[in-house]
Formats: structure tokens, C-alpha cells, sequence
């Protein structure tokens, strides 16, 4: 309940309010870049001196706010308003949300606040249609807001610029005078952080982050807020304390008599000590607990479905050819070497854990330093997309025959494999499983890696290793049963044949590879890798010529020195710059809208059904279901009769709010598929794979 200070403070400013916003608002309308009101200076910058379709353009709306008033944030506490911006654009252009710098907290008459003093920048998003090249566009802008001391005063401006459209792909010079004010705007923003969890108990709403830095962080005088994005979840002048669990920060607070409890709750969370720290988080609801995390048994059930995951994980098409040539390996030393069986099993075995504990320690390191990453990272980069593509070539051509001393070391197959090169191989080819596997999501995995991006560190490793295990499984078991290698076809000409025959597979990876180098780069990045390729080839050629030509020193150290020049070359030309080309649409059919946090929310206010796509090119789960389920014609059908919105989260390449969205629903990775019901309400989440049947009952479903 209120107390009598505050219930008098909220009628006199409420009334207060009101009479200012009877009154007429004062306004300045120059239609110019800088406008400045009794309280307040508003300036419109663009980023660049020119705007450019096909990428995102940045222009800045900078208040310079009177000393001792405030503007509001999104959500503007116990009283206020926040900032609108109405934009007038040429036609094709479009406006997106508001990126809202970390809001401050103030008690004004008893009455919360969030807000900004000082110097503001709010970053808007401006998408240029491809006909708009050689043209000039004019950016106008209605700002509005309420700025406050202690009384409250409605204002408003119209700024505009006006700036030439350049061609795609032309390099476009940032506009020195706005440098300063987009670089401290990027600074106030609060970074995503993945793995939060929240939960409502009567009037108590406590909030769960993995913790961005040490303990002994935390000094007496350190200030920590949490600043919930949609108003009536959390009491905004309330009581909020903080503590530390298991390396989860945990913040507790008050909420209103009727409490909003929405699926996701998403918000900002401030440190202010001897530095300002901002981090954004988009919270499900969850179990918080002493520990911050799940019990035991929800430890071993994530232990379980990993082992299962992995296991289900041999059977995708990216591991599937590595299996088969480790396989192919067991056949070929025969039935009497038990002994190197075992040996390779447990080479084999060790390459995935090993791996699987740097990728997963990777992740965790990124992510506690404020990384907003997920499972496949590292495939959001186009170099390391070049480099993967490099390999499976070249092990297509070790597998052809092509480089015929570079078999074994390679590929792990082949009688080269005994000793000591046996081992090396085997120990390679169990990373190189881990690499392809990925694009591959199997089923359990998505709920297993969930939890790994929310537990404690040996939890979170603990869940990658069993994944490693199960993915590891079946080639140990079959090295260790002899029984079992007995069953295997004996050793002939076939193998040489099947040998070759698995080249195949890895040419054809290498070249998806590819094409998603295409969809993160463009056809430039294209002509780099595969002009690299060639390079490659030309050193496998030349090493095995050298190799048929006889043994003569000075021939196999002329060969092998222009080997290594041509794999020189190609690895130099292979660091691809990171482009910023608009991501090219998974679908070319259907009215799919791209992802934004804010465009969902708008769908979901209007009432329409959604369908929500979060995909990678890179993810062949993804394509898969795409092309058997998403595009049946029964399921497009049943799209276009209910009028579902199609929305497409295009994880390609690195996208913070997209980690996000992931993150909110525990997952870590792609693919996530979610419906959301006519009239609002928490979407349902379907499974990584999907069936059309599976999208029809969820459409179906009340």
C-alpha cells in the first residue's frame, strides 16, 4: 500500500501532469537538423555522408536536455512519457525502433522515474530501397517528449536532412561531425547477455543473469537496478536488492498488487560503481533457487538428453561420411589388430572431447565476457566458413586419391593408419566430426545446450562433454568389440572404390559451404574462396606428381616447396573482410517479414497469428525442415487462410537480438520455431524437427 507521502505525491504530480499536457505544447518547427526549445536542443544526424540501400544506415536523434531536467525511457516508471519519434520518409524507406540507451533512475515527489539528464543520443535504424541509388533523400522527423523538473513541460520538434543515395557496394565516408555523438550513443547501450531466467511469487519478482564479472566487483557503494521494459511487472519506486549465487547475479524486487506475468520478460539491468555497466536481457520464466540454476536431477537430465543429442548426431548428413570413413578405417586393419582398434577408438574418442571442451569453453568465455554468442558461433564468420570449406575439399581430394600420401594423416584411413600416424589420424578425424557437426542440430540437443548457457561452468562443460560422448559412441563401441568388426565386410578392392566414392560427400559439403559463404559475403567472398580452391588443387597436383615422379631429393623438395606456396596463398586470400550485405531471404516464396523485437511485438499487438522462423543458412536441420515442412503446400495454404504472419530471424550471421530471442526461450542455437496464437498469448514451441503435420496441429491448436 501506498504511504501517505507517496499517494499525495502521485495526485499532485498526476494533476500537475495533466495541466501541462492541457497546455500548448511548446514546439519549434525549423524543419532543420538542430532545433532547440526552452529545455531542450535536438540535433538529427546521419552516420555517413551518404545513405546506401542494402545496408543498414544509422541516424541519430541527440538531446541536450537542461541541467536539472529529465526526459523519460520506454518505460518511464510511476509517471512521464517516453520519446516518440514519427518519421516522413520517401517512399521505400523505413524507420525502425528506437535503440534505447540505459535509463537512469530518479525520485522525483515520491514518484519513480527512468530516464535521461545530460546529453542523450537515440539510435534509429533507416533501410534505403535498391531504386533510391543515385537520388537524394529527404529524413524528416517529428520528435516529441516531456521533459521534467519538477513541474512538466510537452515539447516537440521537426528536424530533417537532406543526403544523396549511393550505389550498393560503393564505400561511403562516416560524417566526421557525428562521429563523437553515434560513439557515445553505441557506448549507452546496454549489451544482450544470454541465459537469464525470471519468476513471479505473489508480490516478489526475482531475476537471474549469469554474472558479468567477479564477486569481489560488487563494492558497498555499487548500485544495481533492473528496469523492466513493460510497465506492471515490476513496483517501480520498490525496494531492490541484489546478490550473488553460483556466478548468477540475482535482484529481487516488489510487484504491483496486479502484476503482469508476460512469457518473456525483457528489460535492462545497470551497475553503477566506479564504471557504468549496462547489460539487456530477455528473461523466460524459470526456476531461480539458492544456487541460480537447476537442481541435480535437472543436471542429469541435461546430461541424459546431451548423451542422446550427440548420439542422435552420427546420423545427420554432415557426420555421417566421417563415420563411415573411420569405419572404413577399422575394416582396414583387419581382424587380427585388437589392440589398434582400441588404440583408434580411443584416439578417436579423445579428438571429440577435446574439442568439444574448447568450442563449449569457447562459448562460456565469450559469453562471460559479454559475447552474445550461441552454438555455431563460429559459423557466423564468412573466414572461418572459407576455411571449413577449404578442409572438406581437401579432404575430398586425399579421399580421390589425388594426395595418396596424405590419406591417413587426413582422413584417418587406410593402412597408413598404424603407429603413430594411425593415432594422429584418428585423434584429427574426431575433431574434424566435431567441426562438421556443427551445422547439425539432432533432436534433445536444443534443451540440453539450453541449459549448458545457463548453468555454472562445470555444469555447462560437463553438458558439452556429454555430448562429445554420445557423439564419440558408436565408432568406440565398435573398436571395442570384436565381435563386432567381424561383422564388417573383409578388406578387397572394394575399399579403394568406396574410398574415392566418399569423396563425393565432402565436395558436396564444401560446396553448401559455399553457398552460405554467398549468403554472409556476396559473390566477391564467392570468387575469393573458390579462386583459393584452385590454388589448393594446384598444390595437391603438384605434390602428387612430385610423389609419381620418383624420389629424387631436390624434385620432392622443389614439389613440396611450391605445395606449401600454393597453401600459403590460398590460406592468406581466405581472410574475408566481414561484409554488412543484407542477409539474402531462406525463403523465395511467401510474405516472410525479417525479424526485429520490435516488429514482433507490433504483430503480437495487432492480434495476428504468427509463425517465427529462427534459422541459419549454415544449420542443414533448418533447410531440411524448410523444404519438406515449411514450403508443403498444405502448410502454405493453411498460412495464407489464416492470415499468419510469417516472421524469418536469419541467425546467418551474428545478430544480438536474435541470441536473445534464442536465449529467452532456453535455447542456443538454431533452429527455434514458435506459434503464436490469434489475440495474443505465450507462443508454442515446436520441435527441431518438424513434419508438416506438426505445423498443421500447431496452427489448428487453440
Amino acid at each position: 500500500m501506498l504511504s501517505i507521502r507517496r499517494l499525495f505525491s502521485h495526485i499532485i504530480l498526476t494533476g500537475v501532469f495533466f495541466i501541462a499536457l492541457a497546455l500548448p505544447v511548446s514546439s519549434a518547427r525549423a524543419n532543420q537538423a538542430s532545433v532547440s526549445t526552452e529545455n531542450v536542443t535536438a540535433t538529427l544526424f546521419s552516420e555517413r555522408e551518404a545513405l546506401m540501400p542494402g545496408v543498414t544506415n544509422w541516424v541519430l536523434v541527440h538531446q541536450k536536455i537542461r541541467p536539472g531536467w529529465h526526459t523519460y525511457w520506454l518505460n518511464p516508471g510511476d509517471s512521464g512519457l517516453a520519446t516518440r519519434l514519427e518519421w516522413t520518409l520517401p517512399a521505400g524507406f523505413a524507420a525502425g525502433d528506437i535503440s534505447w540507451p540505459a535509463p537512469h533512475y530518479f525520485e522525483v515527489g515520491g514518484l519513480a522515474n527512468n530516464g535521461y539528464t545530460g546529453d542523450v543520443g537515440l539510435l534509429v535504424p533507416v533501410s534505403v530501397p535498391q531504386g533510391a541509388a543515385g537520388s537524394r533523400a529527404r529524413l524528416a522527423v517529428k520528435a516529441s517528449w516531456l521533459v521534467c523538473e519538477t513541474i512538466c513541460v510537452p515539447e516537440e520538434v521537426d528536424l530533417a536532412l537532406d543526403l544523396p543515395v549511393g550505389k550498393q557496394g560503393q564505400e561511403t565516408a562516416f560524417a566526421p561531425e557525428a562521429a563523437g555523438v553515434f560513439h557515445t550513443a553505441r557506448v549507452s547501450l546496454p549489451q544482450p547477455t544470454a541465459g537469464a531466467i525470471f519468476a513471479i511469487d505473489g508480490r516478489k519478482v526475482a531475476v537471474s543473469v549469469p554474472f558479468p564479472g567477479e564477486a569481489s566487483a560488487l563494492a558497498a557503494e555499487t548500485k544495481i537496478r533492473f528496469f523492466a521494459n513493460l510497465a506492471g511487472v515490476v513496483e517501480p519506486a520498490g525496494v531492490q536488492s541484489s546478490r550473488i549465487a553460483d556466478g548468477r547475479l540475482i535482484i529481487e524486487m516488489a510487484a504491483p498488487e496486479a502484476a503482469v506475468a508476460p512469457p518473456v520478460l525483457d528489460g535492462v539491468i545497470t551497475i553503477d560503481g566506479e564504471n557504468r555497466l549496462a547489460f539487456a536481457i530477455a528473461a523466460p520464466a524459470g526456476r531461480i533457487g539458492a544456487s541460480g540454476a537447476t537442481d541435480l536431477l535437472g543436471l542429469l537430465a541435461a546430461l541424459g538428453l546431451a548423451f542422446l543429442g550427440g548420439l542422435l548426431l552420427n546420423l545427420m548428413p554432415c557426420v555421417l561420411p566421417v563415420l563411415s570413413i573411420k569405419a572404413l578405417g577399422l575394416v582396414g586393419h583387419g581382424r587380427d589388430a585388437h589392440g589398434k582398434l582400441r588404440a583408434q577408438g580411443l584416439a578417436y574418442g579423445a579428438g571429440i572431447l577435446v574439442t568439444f571442451a574448447l568450442v563449449g569453453g569457447t562459448v562460456l568465455a565469450l559469453k562471460a565476457g559479454g559475447e552474445a554468442v550461441g552454438w555455431g558461433f563460429q559459423l557466423q564468420s564468412p573466414t572461418v566458413v572459407g576455411l571449413l570449406a577449404y578442409l572438406l575439399f581437401v579432404i575430398g581430394l586425399s579421399l580421390a586419391g589425388v594426395l595418396p600420401s596424405l590419406g591417413g594423416g587426413i582422413a584417418g584411413i587406410g593402412q597408413s593408419l598404424a603407429d603413430r600416424n594411425g593415432l594422429a589420424g584418428a585423434f584429427f578425424t574426431g575433431a574434424l566430426a566435431v567441426l562438421v557437426a556443427t551445422p547439425c542440430t539432432a533432436p534433445f540437443m536444443g534443451t540440453a545446450l539450453g541449459y549448458a548457457f545457463v548453468a555454472s561452468w562445470p555444469a555447462a562443460m560437463a553438458t558439452f562433454l556429454a555430448l562429445g560422448l554420445g557423439l564419440a559412441a558408436p565408432f568406440v563401441v565398435l573398436a571395442f568389440s570384436p565381435a563386432l568388426v567381424r561383422h564388417l565386410p573383409r578388406p578387397g578392392p572394394w575399399m579403394e572404390r568406396l574410398r574415392q566414392a566418399l569423396a563425393f560427400p565432402m565436395f558436396a559439403s564444401a560446396v553448401w559451404l559455399v553457398w552460405v559463404l554467398a549468403r554472409q559475403a556476396g559473390p566477391d567472398a564467392v570468387l575469393v574462396v573458390l579462386a583459393g580452391a584452385v590454388l589448393l588443387a594446384f598444390g595437391a597436383w603438384v605434390l602428387g606428381a612430385g610423389q609419381a615422379g620418383g624420389h629424387h631429393a631436390g624434385r620432392q623438395m622443389m614439389t613440396r616447396g611450391l605445395a606449401l606456396v600454393s597453401v600459403v596463398l590460398a590460406l592468406a586470400i581466405v581472410q574475408l573482410p566481414e561484409t554488412r550485405m543484407a542477409p539474402a531471404p531462406v525463403h523465395t516464396t511467401g510474405n516472410w517479414e525479417r525479424f526485429s523485437p520490435g516488429g514482433l511485438k507490433a504483430l503480437c499487438a495487432a492480434g495476428r497469428p504468427i509463425f517465427v522462423n529462427v534459422t541459419a543458412a549454415w544449420c542443414l536441420t533448418c533447410l531440411v525442415n524448410e523444404r519438406v515442412a515449411l514450403s508443403d503446400p498444405a502448410v502454405t495454404m493453411a498460412f495464407a487462410d489464416r492470415g499468419v504472419a510469417l516472421v524469418e530471424a536469419d541467425w546467418t550471421r551474428r545478430d544480438p537480438e536474435i541470441t536473445a530471442l534464442l536465449a529467452s526461450f532456453g535455447r542456443s542455437g538454431v533452429p527455434l520455431y514458435l506459434v503464436f496464437p490469434p489475440g495474443g498469448g505465450p507462443p508454442r514451441v515446436l520441435p527441431q524437427v518438424l513434419t508438416p503435420s506438426i505445423v498443421l496441429n500447431a496452427l489448428a491448436a487453440p
